[in-house]
């Protein structure tokens, strides 16, 4: 039986340029054939729940060693026992067996770009729709030459706004530390792609904690705030 819903909000601020990638079709002349996903309606580049839901959940099963040994089980595949933290937040498809046991306890939604962000976009002349070209090159290690190529990324000091919704039943283990753990694991990993070469460095600030139990929805009584604009350690700390 549903007992509260917590909700996490804030803002994820990219430490260093972040590239998800996207489809082109048509690639502009001068433009970039390794393109950043982008919102259909605004044509802005924005961080999709699944890459950032999909990393959490890595890192958190390679952080858990009842978890890390269901993927390993499952030849690489996401953790299926039902015994392992991963299991229980993140939940099992369908199409497995143990699916309808732990159905996903979280929800992240699309991450789109805060005011300040379009503010700084809009003030660089070398960020076009929300992105910059970041260059490098190839190096053939018998000859030395060199292949340039480019790769479209979302320019550093840039933030979204993030939501997360943890939902907590009556038989559920206490698994909302474990969310701020696998938060804390990407502070420490990347988003993204070309995490290995610099790409994909984020970090979660104003963070608000806010926790909506049953006479929220029932009574239409107030949300109870735990935490505000705290960051990830402070966050940690007090629900510690």
């Amino acid at each position: 039986m549903f007992k509260e819903n917590y909700l996490i909000k804030g803002e994820i601020v990219c430490q260093t340029g972040l590239h998800i990638g996207g489809s082109n079709d048509n690639i502009d002349i001068g433009g970039s054939d390794n393109v950043v996903i982008r919102d259909a309606v605004s044509e802005l580049p924005f961080i999709p729940g699944s890459s950032l839901k999909g990393k959490l959940r890595s890192l958190l099963e390679l952080n858990d060693k009842t978890s890390a040994e269901s993927v390993i089980a499952n030849k690489g595949k996401a953790s299926t026992d039902v015994n392992c933290v991963a299991t229980q937040i993140f939940g099992v498809s369908a199409d497995k067996g143990d699916g309808l046991k732990f159905p996903t306890r979280i929800i992240v939604r699309d991450s789109f770009p805060t005011e300040a962000s379009l503010e700084l976009w809009d003030k660089q002349e070398d960020i076009v729709r929300g992105t910059e070209l970041k260059y490098e090159n190839v190096l053939n290690r018998i000859d030395s030459s060199a292949t340039p190529r480019n790769i479209e990324r979302i320019p550093k000091g840039s933030t979204f706004n993030f939501e997360i919704v943890f939902s907590v039943y009556e038989e559920d283990n206490d698994n909302l530390s474990s969310v701020f753990e696998a938060m804390n694991l990407l502070e420490d990993n990347y988003l993204g792609g070309s995490g290995s070469r610099g790409f994909g460095k984020i970090t979660f600030e104003d963070i608000t904690v806010s926790k909506r139990d049953q006479t929220y929805y029932k009574e239409a009584k107030d949300e109870e705030i735990l935490i505000e604009n705290a960051n990830l350690k402070e966050v940690r700390k007090a629900l510690n």
